[in-house]
């Protein structure tokens, strides 16, 4: 084994440290600190990380409250659709709708109506004629359906305001269904 000289170790030493080598003599090596600079990054970034993640629970909040409004609307024109009797009753369907959603804010409007079934399945649509279903008739082959249909709708303030975008959203579920009999 071959011993270096004193002059030929610190140009070595000086030549792994600046190529960035592991130096496995401690004493002998400078150490730099770097621990300010991962301070100075998260400084930076965390302006943009509180922004993205109050974003993030707006979008949430409002598919949120997109999906009370619609599942209102869809309990409203189930109790509607029971028998002819519900589908009457415009009061009960709407508190069916706000009671389920359980979503101060949100407003629910009910209709029945009439419609021919020609027995492709697609007899209840929207917009659903409004009337009852005592003077109504249908085509000669097609036999006369009562349609119930719940709309409900919500305004929803963001918690925060962005420039550029509205202070307030409107949320709207729609809901059709034929009345069993």
């Amino acid at each position: 084994m071959e011993l270096l000289s004193p002059m030929k170790y610190v140009t070595i030493q000086r030549f792994k440290t600046t190529l960035g080598w592991l130096c496995f003599a401690p004493p002998r090596c400078r150490k730099v600190s770097e621990g300010g600079q991962s301070l100075v990054e998260f400084a930076l970034m965390l302006p943009f990380m509180a922004l993205l993640l109050i974003g993030i629970v707006e979008i949430g909040r409002a598919a949120f409250i997109s999906m009370l409004v619609s599942h209102g609307a869809s309990s409203g024109v189930e109790y509607g659709s029971q028998n002819t009797t519900t589908a009457s009753d415009f009061t009960g369907m709407m508190n069916a709708a706000t009671q389920d959603s359980n979503f101060a804010v949100m407003t629910a409007t009910a209709i029945n109506g009439c419609a021919c079934d020609s027995g492709n399945g697609a007899s209840c649509s929207n917009p659903l004629p409004q009337g009852g279903c005592v003077d109504f008739s249908c085509p000669v082959g097609e036999q006369v359906v009562e349609c119930v249909q719940v709309t409900t709708q919500a305004n929803f303030s963001p918690l925060f305001h962005y420039p550029g975008l509205p202070r307030s959203f409107q949320a709207n579920g729609n809901a059709i269904m034929r009345v069993r009999h």
